[in-house]
């Protein structure tokens, strides 16, 4: 069922907006102003999944597959990933990594069609950092988009992070995550409200209990960020840190849980937080 809206608009906009009108594809003023609203915040929706850096990296110990490619109950970690994207519909998906990756993950996934979403991929020849990983996706980025890594199982609602990010005029949203230990070593931030005031990838001495679960959504103008040519450059490292001294890194709490698998104890540990969703549903 559809909503009928009452709104002003310039009327050189109407006119522009009327020229797209063929009777055919386009039947109606109504049909274009919807094509037009569909494709900034329905259709055009991206996520990047980075896979990039040193393969070998990616290898579990003792499985010898790569992380994305751990079995999750009865799908692998990357099927589970675009499933989740595409159920929130972000089903335009973009991943980046080197083609030994990327091409396993091919054979898995292919072009996404029998997962309900598009999937485009990006060879990675060089490991630069995850900025730069990230930057071989910019052609394809319209508007804000989804980034989340190939090796972090989750379970709870992409939809509200990005409604919440909507809502804040920070260059990028991070899922937030409330600890009661550091058993995981990663990006430990300090907040004030909801804005990130401190950024520390793998410090000595966390200052806090809260954790980046590198999952989040950023502003096309990210790639401002990122230097051009052969550097090395995080978004960890270089360009978190620098946009919470800017007040544009946001955090959002989020619930339930996420395992970033590096082993296979990390794989144990999803299928069992898996297996027990699973029957919650």
């Amino acid at each position: 069922m559809k909503i009928r809206v009452s709104f002003s608009v310039d009327p050189k906009l109407i006119k522009e907006v009327d020229r797209t009108v063929d009777g055919i594809a386009v039947r109606s003023r109504s049909d274009a102003l919807e094509t037009m609203i569909k494709e900034r915040y329905y259709d055009k929706r991206t996520a990047v999944i980075m896979c990039g850096g040193s393969p070998d990296r990616l290898l579990v110990p003792g499985l010898d597959i790569y992380r994305p490619l751990v079995k999750i109950g009865k799908k692998t970690l990357i099927e589970d990933i675009a499933l989740k994207c595409g159920e929130s519909k972000f089903e335009n998906i973009i991943i980046v990594g080197f083609t030994s990756v990327i091409s396993k993950i091919y054979e898995v996934l292919g072009n996404g069609e029998g997962h309900g979403v598009s999937v485009t991929y990006i060879e990675e020849k060089k490991g630069l950092g995850t900025a730069k990983t990230l930057e071989l996706a910019k052609k394809y980025i319209k508007t804000d988009f989804l980034f989340l890594p190939c090796d972090h199982y989750f379970d709870f609602d992409l939809s509200k992070l990005y409604d919440f990010h909507l809502s804040q005029n920070g260059m990028v949203t991070l899922g937030v995550h409330m600890r009661t230990s550091f058993d995981w070593e990663g990006g430990i931030v300090d907040m004030e409200g909801f804005r990130i005031t401190d950024f520390e990838e793998h410090p000595k001495k966390p200052k806090t209990h809260v954790s980046s679960l590198f999952i989040g959504f950023m502003k096309p103008d990210i790639f401002n960020y990122v230097p051009s040519g052969d550097v090395y450059w995080s978004l960890q490292e270089n360009i978190f840190p620098r946009l919470a001294k800017e007040g544009k890194l946001i955090g959002y709490p989020v619930g339930g849980n996420w395992v970033n698998i590096h082993s296979k104890k990390d794989a144990d540990k999803a299928n069992d937080i898996n297996k027990n969703v699973s029957a919650v549903k």
